[in-house]
């Protein structure tokens, strides 16, 4: 993050700094905290000290992403809450999507605005509220039941257990998609007090395996083309002849999202993008013309019950405000 700790001074490229949150509580308490606390932090930022920019444009920006998004028959949900300029920002954006949606639709154009991961603006544009499984549910039962190696297995399990597959996107980087694709091929377990897994059978009276019954993935980090290639392959060996769904979230753009889009169409696979700080925090410096840059932050689980929360991915350059669980 750049920024100038000097008390009233104007912010450079070249200053650093740090911000440090340390969140404490019951995780069904302290997870309420996550996406506020983001947006505030980015809110602050752009507020006080990268003050060089106005809102003129934002809708029309918007409005011309998402025409390219749809006219290109991509289905599209906006993720930026967390990073976003402000909330008047993200408000401006929604005008942009939801005026390009109807456009599109009058156009009879295959692409869709699915829906948002901000459920007060989704209410307010009417438009579905929409969101995925997050790393911190598999960091957050592998810290609390201190069995690493079996948390995948057992955060499908509970997940299933407390949503069915009402929420049935799953993410599979967080201890590496290898792993996790270990488990994802295990058949369904009941969870004690859960719901009922019997749904979950085939006509033999077979438990189904979890990426049976997963509508699909979300692939968060790591190359997509390679991601795409072991999905397809994965399910091929599966058996699985259903077409499913690949949710696209990591750092997108138009672009990408066009040759992510293409990727998954020759692989047989329904693509889906969740895209965020490019539609929310999209800004120019109005004394340069020059990138007014987004915030890299995030919150990430700490420990959970004493012991540490841990995520494997792809490293890349971010704040982390670390996130403990009582």
């Amino acid at each position: 993050m750049t920024f100038d700790p000097i008390e009233g001074a104007e912010a450079k490229p070249t200053d650093l700094g740090d911000v440090h949150i340390e969140i404490k509580g019951n995780w069904v308490d302290t997870i309420l905290y996550e996406i506020p606390v983001l947006a505030l932090t980015s809110e602050a930022y752009f507020r006080f000290m990268d003050k060089d920019w106005n809102y003129d444009g934002q809708v029309e920006k918007a409005f011309e992403k998402g025409m390219r998004l749809l006219e290109a028959g991509c289905v599209f949900s906006e993720f930026g809450t967390r990073r976003r300029r402000d909330y008047h920002t993200q408000a401006l954006v929604f005008r942009g999507l939801v005026k390009a949606s109807k456009k599109a639709a009058e156009n009879g154009w295959s692409g869709k605005l699915a829906g948002s991961s901000n459920v007060h603006l989704a209410m307010r544009f009417q438009i579905p509220p929409v969101g995925t499984v997050a790393h911190e549910w598999f960091m957050g039962i592998a810290a609390k039941t201190g069995d690493y190696k079996h948390a995948t297995e057992a955060a499908l399990k509970y997940w299933i257990g407390a949503f069915g597959t009402n929420l049935g996107i799953a993410l599979t980087d967080t201890f590496g998609t290898p792993e996790f694709l270990k488990s994802f091929s295990l058949p369904v377990a009941q969870v004690e007090g859960g719901m009922s897994i019997d749904e979950y059978r085939d006509e033999e009276g077979k438990l189904m395996t979890y990426s049976q019954i997963f509508k699909g993935v979300r692939q968060d980090s790591g190359d997509p083309a390679t991601y795409v290639k072991i999905m397809r392959e994965y399910y091929e060996k599966e058996g699985i002849t259903e077409k499913k769904t690949i949710v696209f979230s990591d750092s997108l753009n138009i672009e990408k999202c066009l040759e992510y889009k293409q990727l998954s169409d020759e692989a047989g696979l329904t693509p889906s993008f969740g895209v965020g700080t490019f539609l929310t925090n999209d800004f120019t410096h109005l004394s340069t013309g020059g990138k007014s840059v987004p915030m890299n932050i995030v919150i990430k689980l700490s420990s959970a019950n004493g012991r540490p929360a841990v995520k494997i991915r792809q490293a890349t350059p971010s704040i982390i405000i670390p996130l403990r669980r009582n």
